[in-house]
């Protein structure tokens, strides 16, 4: 019920238990010898229609991004020029927008891995495994 539906409701049986409450230009029943009869009240219950149903597709935004897999662990991996981690840190997926990134991937002692890697419209798995340099 509305909160005005039920305060109405609660002054209807008010009316009718309480000798201090009263209808609108209905006179107290107590200055009068006789209890005064109470007017037929009509209440009536208005329900809303049904709600109107529609079909509404809902996509999620999928999360792009690279995937990575390297070895060893310790290396630390650079996009577009900016560190985002140890390997061993990047075990979910690194989002970023679609389009060419530039990807590398250094290591003490071991030689640098670098791509330019496009990012589509689902996550890009990267498999870097360094070789020791010489």
């Amino acid at each position: 019920m509305p909160p005005h539906t039920s305060r109405l409701f609660i002054a209807l049986l008010m009316a009718g238990t309480c000798s201090c409450a009263r209808l609108p230009g209905y006179p107290l029943a107590h200055a009068q010898a006789q209890p005064l009869p109470l007017p037929l009240l009509r209440m009536e219950v208005v329900l809303p229609s049904a709600p109107l149903t529609r079909a509404v597709r809902v996509e999620r935004a999928r999360a792009t991004g690279l995937k990575f897999d390297v070895m060893p662990e310790s290396a630390r991996v650079f996009v577009d020029g900016r560190a985002v981690g140890f390997a061993r840190q990047l075990e979910s997926l690194v989002t970023l927008a679609p389009g060419v990134h530039q990807v590398s991937v250094q290591a003490e002692g071991h030689s640098t891995w670098r791509a330019e890697v496009m990012v589509g419209d689902r996550p890009e798995p990267i498999q870097v495994t360094l070789s020791a340099s010489p």
